[in-house]
């Protein structure tokens, strides 16, 4: 078994605020190369994502994962890119025009509504979001993420680390790991995995249960 991975038993403008500060964090007092701490390439194959897979890109900032969900999941596919600030899904939409990306679509959502239709999402992909939401919107969002699920589809929470090793944001701001868990379950998901490569962020697989 890979031992970065631990398969499980089954049983407001903060979201653009959230991905834009991942891109330079202060660690140990050093700004590092995102592409070398994140490993991009790394999660996004580890996402597994089918040619065809309807994505969404909560938190979408800039594109970072976004325009790289898109060419994973070719152009049968399709990647909702998700932010509450307009200026920055106006952004990735005008990249993803200028990059030739006809399955990228910009969606400009509310706090506790992403605005994805039920049932039509294969995966959601959240990264260094929640930690900015504040806690009482975290439940309600999370709830409407679940609803956008397929029964069996898959969200992977990427988040800060609760460690001082770790400044990109204020300490008491970072949710600690059994926090992050916690949440997806009390949404009505399943924890089916956690990988362990990143160096500085917690990386967690949930599963939404099919109807038994």
């Amino acid at each position: 078994m890979n031992r970065n991975i631990r398969p499980l038993r089954r049983c407001v403008p903060w979201i653009a605020v959230a991905c834009i500060g991942a891109l330079a964090p202060v660690v140990g007092g050093q700004r590092g190369d995102r592409d070398e701490w994140q490993q991009p390439g790394r999660v996004v194959a580890d996402l597994g994502l089918k040619p065809g897979a309807v994505v969404a890109d909560i938190g979408c900032g800039s594109g970072y994962f976004t325009f790289r969900l898109a060419r994973s999941v070719g152009p049968t596919g399709k990647v909702h890119a998700v932010d509450i600030d307009e200026n920055a899904v106006r952004a990735v939409r005008q990249q993803a025009a200028s990059a030739g990306l006809s399955n990228v679509e910009g969606v400009v959502s509310q706090p506790t509504d992403i605005r994805i239709p039920a049932a039509t999402l294969d995966a959601v992909f959240y990264c260094d979001v929640f930690h900015e939401v504040p806690s009482e919107v975290r439940l309600p969002l999370m709830k409407d993420t679940v609803r956008a699920l397929k029964p069996g589809g898959f969200m992977y929470l990427i988040d800060w680390r609760k460690s001082r090793e770790v400044t990109a944001d204020p300490y008491e701001r970072l949710m600690p790991r059994d926090d992050l868990v916690k949440l997806g379950q009390d949404a009505g998901l399943e924890l089916d995995a956690e990988y362990h490569y990143l160096k500085y962020q917690v990386f967690l697989r949930f599963r939404k249960p099919k109807p038994s």
